[in-house]
């Protein structure tokens, strides 16, 4: 057979760009059909979003307050201050620390609770008055209860921690973040925000 028979009698068919497709068509056979190519397919990035990522860290930290996760800190005695607490492992700014935990009541209680404490100074009052959604709350963490974030050293000009408002398990909270990169064995402290002429009469550490 010459090479112009064959060629009369044979061809070769190139399909799209990405898959080549040799075919030889004889004359007593039908084309093959070329595969369906999806001209619109779309790679997905496995990068999560900035909400995402938003969403999630706030999951974990809900997840840390229901369970009353309290790790990285210990309790220690400071000498001209008492009690406190110190980092025992690395904080990086941002991080979630701890919750300022204690009854979330309203604020007509709270009036009633802080006149009750502010008669017997040994009690001492750990009460955190705060807003949510236009609502003002307070956090009565008076009471011993062996949570971290109520032993929280003041500290306005040396603070490395800043109070958050959150939602968890329906309610609002108080929660201490890391305001800069922390080392472990260093104080956590924040600013209670207290400037009253009262208090600072009557806790002349509030200044500092």
């Amino acid at each position: 057979m010459s090479k112009e028979d064959w060629n009369k009698r044979h061809c070769v068919v190139l399909l799209d760009c990405d898959h080549f497709l040799y075919c030889l068509l004889r004359r007593d056979r039908k084309p093959l059909k070329p595969h369906h190519i999806d001209v619109n397919f779309v790679r997905r990035s496995a990068r999560k979003t900035q909400a995402e990522l938003k969403q999630e860290k706030q999951g974990w930290i809900e997840q840390q307050i229901l369970g009353k996760v309290e790790e990285g800190m210990e309790v220690v005695d400071i000498e001209g201050k008492g009690r406190g607490v110190v980092a025992t492992k690395p904080f990086g700014r941002g991080d979630f620390v701890v919750e300022y935990a204690g009854d979330l009541i309203d604020m007509k209680t709270a009036k009633g609770k802080e006149a009750k404490y502010a008669q017997d100074p040994s009690t001492g009052c750990y009460m955190y008055y705060f807003k949510y959604k236009n609502n003002t709350y307070c956090v009565d963490a008076t009471a011993e209860s062996g949570r971290l974030g109520r032993l929280i050293n003041h500290s306005a000009k040396h603070k490395n921690l800043i109070a958050r408002t959150i939602s968890a398990g329906g309610l609002p909270r108080i929660i201490l973040v890391a305001a800069r990169d922390i080392p472990p064995g260093k104080e956590l402290q924040y600013d209670y925000g207290d400037r009253s002429k009262e208090s600072l009469a009557s806790h002349p550490w509030l200044a500092c």
